[in-house]
């Protein structure tokens, strides 16, 4: 298992992982964003440089959320989220935290009355 460090620089986590052979260590730097308040779900959020997208939903939502992909931010369809035990849901209505596509913006299409925050890595 390699070693991971998470060094904050500026308002970046850098991930630096022991990618070595056993004869000599490689380091390689993942950039991370913190979490971030997502105030208004609709507005696309730009997660292409990111494998990785999180979402934290804070307080049950009146209306349950269900989230869109994009590949040019223009043109998006439906896409699932993932629970924490990687069940693809088609909506979310329940508070907790879910994985949202990386390599592309993501938004929600529908969903009223909840918090977010969201982060993404690689």
């Amino acid at each position: 298992m390699p070693d991971i460090m998470y060094p904050i620089v500026g308002d970046r986590v850098k991930r630096l992982r022991d990618m070595g052979d056993g004869t000599f260590a490689e380091i390689g730097a993942q950039a991370a964003v913190l979490p971030v308040s997502w105030a208004t779900p609709s507005t696309p959020y730009d997660g292409r440089l990111f494998g990785d997208v999180e979402i934290q939903l804070i307080g049950t939502p009146s209306t349950a959320y269900v989230f869109q992909d994009s590949l040019d931010g223009t043109n998006f369809n439906d896409c699932y989220a993932f629970d924490k035990n990687g069940m693809p849901l088609s909506a979310v209505g329940a508070p907790g935290r879910y994985r949202l596509p990386g390599n592309c913006f993501v938004k929600a299409r529908v969903g009223t009355g909840a918090t977010f925050m969201i982060r993404a890595g690689s």
